[in-house]
């Protein structure tokens, strides 16, 4: 067969195929079918990455806010737990404070053995209205009594006066030393102190001391 009967039956071949099904406007209707699918798939992807985002943001937020509550819960249930273990008050727990009035040092006032226990305050107190530790200390270790059972003396003196007094029996022993003048009971030894002031000693009443002021208040005298 030659080239020319060949060309002859391709050509008629193609005369006696079909028509076509669809022309120009179906295909670019059916493009734009394609374009529109395709970007409405697009605006729904977006829409559910931004709903997504959203939830995740409020998810956060809320497991952040429990975190915070449970934590705030936790520190209020330790708080009422301590303060149950510990039934100070806030006054009971603060330190003791020194006012001006009790910033004196107490070393002073502690009982030395042999003592009449007295305190520097008791015995800084008006005159013959108290005991002198002092005085009584020494008057005691004459007397061989216990200096803790001084008494104050039944009479008064001025209030820069020092004195103490022991009951013997039925025998009162007295010594009283002050700078101002001091009107004694009838019988009263009276000598100058160390330091110049009036050394007064007297006994009342009866025992074997009775007449021995004399030796207490040589004794007495140097030590004032």
């Amino acid at each position: 067969m030659d080239e020319q009967k060949l060309a002859d039956l391709f050509r008629d071949a193609a005369h006696d195929a079909p028509p076509a099904s669809f022309d120009a406007g179906d295909v670019r209707q059916a493009s734009r079918r394609a374009t529109l699918k395709r970007r409405n798939s697009i605006a729904a992807g977006t829409t559910l990455v931004v709903v997504l985002g959203f939830g995740g943001v409020f998810a956060a937020n809320g497991w952040v806010g429990q975190d915070t509550s449970n934590s705030n819960n936790a520190g209020s249930g330790q708080k009422q737990d301590n303060a149950a273990e510990s039934p100070m008050t806030p006054l009971q727990a603060q330190p003791p404070t020194n006012f001006a009035g009790e910033s004196k040092s107490t070393q002073g006032d502690a009982q030395t053995p042999g003592s009449t226990g007295l305190t520097t305050g008791e015995s800084a107190v008006q005159g013959c209205a108290g005991v002198d530790r002092e005085l009584a200390d020494a008057l005691a270790v004459e007397l061989s009594v216990p200096p803790d059972v001084a008494v104050p003396p039944s009479l008064s003196c001025s209030p820069d006066s020092r004195s103490a007094a022991f009951k013997i029996g039925e025998l009162t022993v007295t010594a009283i030393v002050t700078p101002q003048s001091f009107e004694a009971p009838a019988g009263a030894e009276k000598l100058k102190t160390a330091k110049g002031q009036d050394l007064y000693v007297f006994t009342q009443g009866d025992g074997e001391l009775k007449e021995q002021a004399k030796r207490f208040a040589d004794a007495l005298a140097p030590k004032f």
